[in-house]
């Protein structure tokens, strides 16, 4: 057999007869370089779509290789979509004629699926084409398969009816036939709903041809003899069923029709539902209709999917379920009984006392039971979960609907809340350790997500059950304990953070953890002698965290709680969840602990020797000891500790300068970063706590201690630690991070403080940034925050600060030319300069030459046309602020005046320009704002406006000129009120030449 062998390994020679064809058409399934395939598919892709394509696919379908057969049935499909309307209308029917002959011989033939199942797609191609008229299509073709030819579209009415013809057909035709109508409802699918209307015509006969092969099937189950005859094709009409179930309800959805005889056939499925070898399909094809159109189902089949589950066949599923049988039929079963439960919550839990709806509650519960671990072992659990978070809203919903009256079904469905809990308890238990190391990432994932799911479950309970189930969790844990059955310890301190943002701060509340908290947990969980298992020991050092308010009240138990988590701390597996367990438990603590500051800064000392001392540690740690420093009664009393912690501090700075002195910038970087992080940490505890009362008949007395001698020292050497680490190690992302961090953590104090900084000092870290400087939005962000905290009139004003910040933000905008090149920095700079806006208006206009400022105007007009976001709306904000300054001071009041009636025109351009079609839909109400202060306030609006409507490089040709006239008068009318927004989208709507607003 000759083979072709291109000239050159680039081209394949164009075949010249069938054989060449097919010798090219089995290259494609031999292996060879993906540019020869290519270069395969390229020339036979000429060749289908040539006028010889038709005679083509007839010519390989009668090859004896089904291969090549396959490719001619794609032959048809590819002519079909593409060379529809080259063919003449009356070879429609002939071409019809031709693929049902085909399709009738080939499956007379035993053809495999791979073929039949492309013609049945070429058959639903041509249903598909525009003006075709086959709408009794499946009828057609169990007709043609009854006279094993092609019979005329003309005589479908001569033959017996759907029924009995079906009951004619074999094996292999009963399947295609199933085929061609699942194909032809999920290609109908994707198109345009009007085709309903050509679907509709087959559904009767559908309904027929399935009714009798689900009949069928229902009636060999345990008939082995019969059932080979009847199982694949009912496997088959099953998962056809499925395909018209979800096109109806598609339709339901689209049109608000729904195809009303499928309905008929739900109980013939429900039938087949428990032979082992239809259980598959059918219990896919319920679960969908449950899951996603419960609205399919009647109220006979509710009833009888009740007898499907309580049947004997539904317990010995669940029972493989519970004894640990995960395999894809148990756990399709398990999704099965929570999709029904899903439809029936309602019945469920307002008829408990019913003998079906106990039943199912107890099938549901089981579902929480089964053997093997959560995720890793037990797949059904997570979905179980998600039944019984369902339960819960609804029992919540309902109690607030009832209002003070409680139903009686209440007091039920709290014990099955209950008892759902407890189920949950249980598989939330840390498995032993050398379990947890078997598994991989993705299965540590999900246990973990299951956790969480529970948590949220426990918090949604709370609103149920109230303080009962917290004292339930509480009891355990202090048995457990005594038991010391760690596990169980752990599950229920996991439980008691659950609810730690749940719980009141009542007496019952305080007392109940008070029999926790002061028993021997903390003595036995840092026991030497006592093998505690490391989780434990985290969910308990965890917890204390969460309950810092509760010690804040009970200040009694501090000492034991804080001793504890000191030791924790120098254990790696608990120093991270240690860490942030002191930062929270001293900070809302820090008043009752000020008397033990000095064991607390000697506690650091002795922690930053150990080898758990690690950057996320000590900044979180450092922090918390800084809280208790900002609690001291005078700012004086504040220094000594500070200046002890800065000093610490000083030790990676250090380590900082020693390792950039000796060549090794990674462990510089590191320890640059960390003393960056403490700093900043300390910094922001030493800001006053915003829950702090004031005393507004108090006279405040500004301290100006940290102006002068030892404060001021203090200030300086926080300079100096930023200045050096950032001049030893570069400006790295993190490093300027940290470092603007330290700067912004005194800019929201109303009083002075070790942190609140003479502006001056962050005004020159700010101006040593450049235009590559990493993370220049986060610096220039700093410089917003600096202005804006003395833009108010209360606030001191820097001058000569934001005199120097403007000329760097100007020569950033001049370096960047193109807003485009970086839109973050755009953005932050243009924010920037509207922060000036009014205190500092002096300073805007003072920019010389005055070709600085006219540049700084385009960049921020480029800004508002340009397609970027957030530098768009940082424009428009400046735009608006800018065009309503009309009563500044007399000394600069009429050069804002001459800078308006410059820059309006060429505003009123930009504005048009976005609302004429430019912005996104998105965008519209950002560019509506400065449209709408540039009418209400400036009186020349309308004729620039209208200037810009009537040029003749107006963006849109979709809106005449009477269009554009009244859409002026009428915003002219609303004079910036809110109905502005609505004109500038429809204006947009008629620009862009859509109805369909939503498009962008």
């Amino acid at each position: 057999m000759a083979e072709i062998i291109p000239a050159h390994k680039d081209e394949i020679p164009q075949p010249t007869s069938i054989h060449e064809v097919e010798e090219l058409i089995k290259r494609l399934y031999l292996p060879g370089s993906p540019n020869l395939i290519s270069k395969i598919q390229e020339a036979l892709q000429q060749l289908q779509r040539s006028n010889r394509g038709w005679q083509l696919a007839h010519s390989l379908l009668n090859s004896n290789d089904d291969k090549i057969r396959f490719f001619g049935a794609l032959t048809f499909v590819i002519k079909l979509n593409n060379d529809w309307d080259s063919l003449a209308q009356d070879s429609h029917h002939l071409l019809l004629a031709t693929l049902i002959s085909w399709l009738v011989r080939l499956v007379s033939r035993s053809e495999g699926p791979l073929v039949v199942r492309k013609l049945c797609s070429a058959l639903v191609s041509y249903f598909l084409r525009p003006n075709v008229s086959w709408e009794r299509c499946i009828r057609h073709v169990i007709c043609s398969f009854v006279r094993e030819e092609a019979v005329s579209l003309s005589n479908l009415d001569d033959y017996p009816p759907t029924l009995e013809l079906t009951a004619q057909l074999n094996k292999r035709q009963i399947i295609a036939t199933m085929w061609f109508s699942a194909t032809l409802v999920e290609e109908v699918g994707k198109t345009d709903p009007d085709n309903i209307r050509k679907i509709r015509h087959n559904v009767t006969d559908l309904v027929k041809i399935l009714q009798y092969v689900l009949d069928s099937c229902a009636a060999v189950i345990g008939n082995s003899t019969l059932q080979d005859k009847a199982l694949a094709p009912g496997q088959e009409g099953i998962k056809c069923l499925q395909s018209w179930v979800f096109y109806s309800h598609r339709a339901w959805l689209d049109t608000a029709i729904e195809l009303e005889p499928l309905k008929a056939l739900t109980q013939p499925a429900i039938r087949c539902l428990m032979h082992e070898e239809m259980f598959e399909v059918t219990v896919e094809l319920l679960t969908d209709i449950l899951s996603n159109y419960p609205k399919f189902l009647s109220d006979q089949d509710i009833q009888a999917l009740f007898l499907v589950f309580t049947s004997e066949w539904s317990q010995s599923r669940l029972k493989r379920l519970k004894d640990g049988d995960f395999d894809f039929d148990s756990v399709q079963f398990g999704r099965f009984l929570l999709a029904f439960g899903d439809i029936t919550v309602q019945d469920l839990a307002r008829a408990p006392e019913h003998p079906s709806s106990q039943h199912l509650m107890q099938m549901l519960h089981s579902l929480l039971a089964c053997d093997g671990y959560a995720v890793a072992e037990d797949e059904i659990c997570h979905p179980a979960l998600e039944f019984w978070t369902t339960f819960i809203e609804f029992i919540i919903d309902s109690l607030f609907a009832e209002g003070e009256k409680k139903a009686a079904w209440m007091s039920p469905a709290r014990a099955n809340i209950v008892q759902a809990i407890e189920e949950c308890w249980v598989k939330i238990r840390y498995p032993p350790p050398e379990v947890v190391a078997s598994w991989d990432t993705e299965v540590r994932k999900g246990f973990k997500d299951f956790r969480t799911d529970v948590r949220d479950l426990l918090q949604s309970s709370y609103t149920f059950l109230g303080i009962e189930i917290f004292e339930t969790f509480t009891d355990i844990a202090v048995r457990s304990l005594s038991n010391r059955a760690w596990a169980e310890t752990e599950t229920a301190l996991f439980c008691l953070i659950a609810l730690a943002d749940c719980v009141a701060d009542e007496d019952a509340e305080d007392s109940t953890l008070a029999r926790l908290f002061g028993s021997a947990m903390f003595s036995l969980l840092v026991d030497e002698e006592v093998n505690v298992p490391v989780k434990a020991r985290q969910t308990a050092v965890n917890m204390l965290g969460h309950y810092a308010a509760f010690f804040e009240r009970h200040t009694e138990y501090l000492p034991a709680v804080l001793n504890f988590l000191f030791i924790c701390l120098g254990d790696e597996a608990t120093a991270p969840p240690a860490s942030r367990s002191v930062a929270s438990l001293c900070s809302s603590c820090r008043g009752s602990l000020t008397t033990d500051l000095e064991i607390f800064i000697q506690q650091y000392e002795r922690f930053l020797s150990g080898a758990t001392a690690e950057i996320g540690t000590k900044d979180r740690v450092i922090g918390a000891v800084s809280a208790i420093v900002q609690a001291l009664p005078t700012e004086e009393a504040k220094a000594q500790p500070l200046r002890k912690l800065l000093g610490l501090i000083e030790q990676d700075v250090k380590t900082c300068t020693d390792s950039a002195r000796l060549g090794n910038p990674e462990a510089a970087q590191d320890a640059g970063i960390a003393a960056l992080r403490c700093l900043c940490s300390v910094g922001r505890s030493m800001q006053v706590p915003t829950d702090v009362p004031i005393d507004i008949d108090s006279v405040s007395i500004r301290s100006d201690f940290w102006d002068h001698g030892l404060g001021a020292s203090i200030q300086a050497k926080i300079v100096e630690i930023v200045d050096t680490v950032t001049s030893h190690v570069g400006w790295s992302g993190e490093i300027i991070e940290h470092a603007c961090g330290v700067y912004r953590s005194g800019f929201k104090e109303t009083s002075p403080g070790p942190f609140v900084l003479a502006p001056h000092f962050s005004t020159a870290f700010i101006l040593r940034s450049r235009l590559e400087t990493p993370r220049l939005g986060m610096i220039l962000t700093t410089a917003c925050i600096l202005l804006a905290t003395h833009s108010t009139d209360s606030s001191t004003r820097i001058e000569q600060e934001a005199c120097s910040l403007f000329a760097h933000v100007l020569g950033l905008m001049h370096q960047m030319q193109d807003p485009q090149k970086d839109p973050e920095v755009a953005q932050n700079c243009i924010d920037f300069i509207r922060k000036l806006i009014p205190r500092y208006m002096n300073v805007l206009l003072s920019v010389k030459p005055i070709a600085n400022l006219e540049a700084m105007f385009m960049f921020i007009i480029k800004c508002l046309r340009g397609g970027e976001v957030l530098p768009k709306r940082s424009a428009a904000s400046f735009w608006a602020s800018l065009v309503t300054l009309t009563e500044e001071p007399a000394d600069i009041q009429p050069t804002i005046n001459e800078i308006v009636q410059y820059i309006g025109p060429i505003l009123a351009d930009a504005l048009i320009w976005n609302i004429a079609g430019g912005a996104l839909r998105t965008e519209l109400d950002v560019v509506a704002e400065p449209l709408k202060k540039l009418i209400s306030v400036q009186p020349s609006a309308k004729r620039w406006l209208e200037d810009s409507l009537s040029r003749e490089d107006f963006p849109s040709t979709k809106v005449d000129a009477a269009t554009k006239r009244i859409w002026l008068q009428k915003v002219m009318k609303l004079r910036g009120a809110k109905g502005t927004n609505q004109a500038v989208k429809d204006f947009w709507i008629a620009c862009r030449g859509t109805n369909m607003s939503y498009i962008s």
